[in-house]
């Protein structure tokens, strides 16, 4: 009898064909690849394997299956000071309170990164520019994560790198951890979006794609999501990516990075 593949060996078998970076992926994305081989009826990895072989329309689910859900508010904290400090009052300052700033966060997880921003906003950024609103859209494929995130109830470690003070202001004690303040998470529209196949919101001033295309994605699977958040972004916006990304030549033909700020990318043109 043939031994099954183990989980770093299905990796390694179906991701390259797949426009998908095996090394990348945690262990965390191990359960969801067994829950799913067994609501098909399968025997294993190797089985499931076969199956993405037979069955083109399952390698449009693998994707999702192996997504990584872990986040924290304010990760790497230098790109939320220049975010802060920089790149939003600027954006507020083109815009000059003649509608709301549109902010769009790809891929939300539980909700701790487009939160981040509306503490920013809710912590300095509205009463330096009054007359002006902020929009921010928080996307994601899992349904999940998105009824977590509205319920905006999180465990101390996710606020680690969030100031005293503003935990203070912002956070309220909770069984489960600290819960967000109403007044913060009224900011945020968490909606259902699988990236693969939708398109996104369009006309978006900041888009923040981080530790997703740009690190899971190769080849046709990357540049037509590049495509899509060039399509998504306004004449003068600005794309975020993570510390430890590089937009590659999918978005550098198009973007540029922004001066003196890092991790930040502007159009060229």
């Amino acid at each position: 009898m043939t031994a099954d593949l183990s989980f770093d060996e299905f990796l390694k078998t179906v991701c390259p064909g797949r426009n998908l970076d095996w090394r990348k992926y945690r262990r965390a994305s191990r359960r969801r690849v067994l829950d799913r081989i067994h609501a098909l009826g399968l025997s294993g990895f190797s089985a499931y394997a076969r199956y993405l072989e037979s069955d083109p329309e399952e390698s449009a689910v693998l994707p999702n299956l192996l997504r990584v859900t872990v986040s924290r508010f304010f990760r790497e904290k230098d790109t939320w000071q220049d975010l802060g400090t920089t790149v939003l009052p600027l954006l507020l300052m083109r815009i000059s309170g003649s509608r709301p700033l549109r902010v769009l966060s790809i891929g939300c997880c539980n909700g701790e990164e487009p939160y981040s921003l509306a503490l920013l906003w809710k912590s300095g950024l509205q009463a330096a520019f009054p007359g002006t609103g902020i929009a921010i859209t928080a996307l994601d494929v899992d349904e999940g994560c998105l009824r977590r995130a509205e319920k905006g109830v999180y465990a101390r470690k996710t606020l680690r790198e969030v100031p005293r003070d503003m935990i203070m202001a912002w956070f309220a004690p909770d069984a489960q951890g600290y819960r967000l303040d109403r007044e913060v998470r009224s900011l945020v529209d968490f909606r259902r979006m699988d990236l693969l196949n939708d398109p996104l919101p369009e006309n978006q001033d900041l888009i923040l794609c981080r530790y997703l295309v740009f690190t899971y994605f190769h080849g046709r699977l990357r540049r037509e999501t590049a495509g899509k958040i060039i399509q998504a972004l306004s004449p003068k916006g600005f794309v975020v990516l993570g510390e430890k990304e590089e937009p590659g030549p999918e978005l550098e033909s198009v973007l540029a990075p922004l001066s003196g700020v890092g991790c930040v990318y502007a159009r060229r043109y």
